[in-house]
C-alpha cells in the first residue's frame, strides 16, 4: 500500500488550502477538551438529561407539598431538587469542568505542548507534528464540529485533531466552514459560535 493520495493540498476551484501552524498551549488544550465533550454529547442527548433534570425538580416540589413533613423527607426533597438542579445545568457546567480537567492534564504532561500545521482543503486534511503526519480526504473523518474556539476534527477510533481559531482569520474560518459544510453535510456540527 502506498502513500495516499494527498488530495487537501491540490485545490480544484484554485483556492488554496487554509494552513496554521501553531503551539498548542493550555488554552487551546482546554479549548479541544471542552469541545470534545460537548461534542460527543447529542442535542437529543442533552434535552434528554434536561427534560429529567425537569421531571426530578417538579417532583421535588410535587413530595414538599404533598407527603410529609420531617427532617428526613426535607432532606431527601432536597437531595432531590438538588440532582434537577444539576441536570438541568449540566449543560453549561460540562465545559468548565473538562475545562478544568484539562489544564490539570497539561501542566502533568508535557508532551502536550508540541508544534502542529494542520491545513484544510477542499480534499481534506492533513495534519503535521513531529512524530506524526497524516492527509485524509472528508470521507475518512467520522465527523467534524466547530465552536466558538477551535474546528475539531475525528479521526475514528478516539483519535482527534484539532484547530484553534485563534490562528485564523475570520475569512479564514469561513472558509474552513464552507469546506466542511459541503464535504460532510450533516457530519458536520457547528455550536455556540457567532460569525
Amino acid at each position: 500500500m502506498g502513500e495516499p493520495i494527498d488530495r487537501a493540498q491540490t485545490p480544484v476551484s484554485g483556492k488554496p488550502p487554509v494552513t496554521a501552524r501553531f503551539l498548542v498551549t493550555r488554552e487551546d488544550y482546554a479549548d479541544f477538551r471542552a469541545a470534545a465533550g460537548m461534542a460527543a454529547v447529542s442535542p437529543s442527548e442533552f434535552r434528554l438529561i434536561r427534560a429529567c433534570g425537569a421531571a426530578l425538580l417538579v417532583s421535588c416540589f410535587v413530595f414538599l407539598f404533598t407527603y410529609e413533613s420531617g427532617v428526613q423527607y426535607f432532606l431527601l426533597d432536597a437531595l432531590l431538587g438538588l440532582c434537577g438542579l444539576f441536570l438541568l445545568g449540566w449543560r453549561k457546567m460540562q465545559p468548565l469542568w473538562l475545562r478544568a480537567r484539562a489544564g490539570a492534564l497539561y501542566a502533568e504532561n508535557r508532551r502536550l505542548v508540541e508544534a502542529c500545521t494542520v491545513s484544510v482543503g477542499e480534499g481534506g486534511l492533513r495534519v503535521e507534528r513531529p512524530q506524526y503526519r497524516a492527509g485524509l480526504p472528508f470521507e475518512a473523518l467520522a465527523w467534524a464540529y466547530e465552536d466558538r474556539a477551535v474546528f475539531l476534527f475525528s479521526l475514528g477510533a478516539g483519535m482527534f485533531c484539532f484547530l484553534p481559531k485563534r490562528c485564523l482569520s475570520g475569512e479564514e474560518c469561513v472558509q474552513i466552514r464552507n469546506y466542511l459544510s459541503s464535504a460532510l453535510r450533516k457530519k458536520f456540527r457547528q455550536e455556540g459560535f457567532h460569525g
